[in-house]
């Protein structure tokens, strides 16, 4: 996953949850930060909430290379102001244990389900549950899911370190790393599989024939 290197500081630490930045543009009900460490909507995954200088923030987008924070209200900001954010830990939180978790059980459902299994479409990531779409042969097998469901659980207490990096060659490129598996992301992540705790795999609605919806949550 690309995206541009200076503005996105969530990447490189997605513990922040207070920080200072100064107003760089003012769009209605648009804010553009200096430096922020707000996630914006992209890849599956919501945009953060919180607040700018104790106004709400109720979602953050990326456009044309700029991090805009979409603002309950903005009337008060001007460019050049210093202001004072606060992330919204408990949900942005959830969210980074339920992204490694989608890809902890993205490689456990092609190890188990074997050929013919691969994800079709990532869905919405919030902070009650992820949602992916799979390619299946046949029917679902509840007792290999279930299989799944275990097999992540038992991986994720063993507390393996999970990496989230730039590639060197490239500081656009952002990646996720367990052990063997790797994958481009530019989502937000824990350091360590234990942080995210136990989790439940089940099946959502029907997306359409030959796929199945997987949902993760928290357990």
């Amino acid at each position: 996953m690309r995206l541009d290197v200076p503005k996105n500081l969530y990447f490189d630490d997605p513990y922040v949850k207070e920080f200072s930045s100064r107003v760089a543009a003012v769009d209605g009900n648009l804010v553009e930060l200096e430096d922020t460490y707000f996630f914006p909507q992209g890849g599956g995954q919501t945009g953060d909430t919180g607040t700018i200088g104790g106004e709400k923030v109720v979602n953050v987008v990326a456009k044309d290379g700029r991090i805009l924070h979409v603002m309950e209200n903005a009337t008060a900001f001007h460019v050049g102001d210093s202001v004072k954010c606060a992330i919204d830990w408990e949900k942005r939180y959830r969210k980074m244990r339920l992204h490694s978790a989608s890809h902890i059980v993205y490689y456990l459902m092609r190890e188990v389900f074997g050929e013919g299994c691969d994800i079709a479409s990532s869905g919405l990531l919030d902070e009650n549950k992820e949602r992916s779409d799979y390619f299946f042969n046949g029917p679902l097998d509840r007792a290999k899911l279930k299989e799944v469901e275990d097999r992540a659980n038992a991986l994720i207490a063993e507390g393996h370190d999970i990496k989230a990096y730039r590639d060197p060659a490239n500081p656009n490129v952002l990646n996720w790393e367990l052990g063997s598996w790797k994958m481009e992301c530019c989502g937000t992540h824990p350091k360590n599989t234990r942080e995210i705790g136990r989790i439940q795999l089940s099946r959502g609605k029907k997306p359409g024939k030959g796929r199945e919806r997987i949902e993760i949550s928290l357990a």
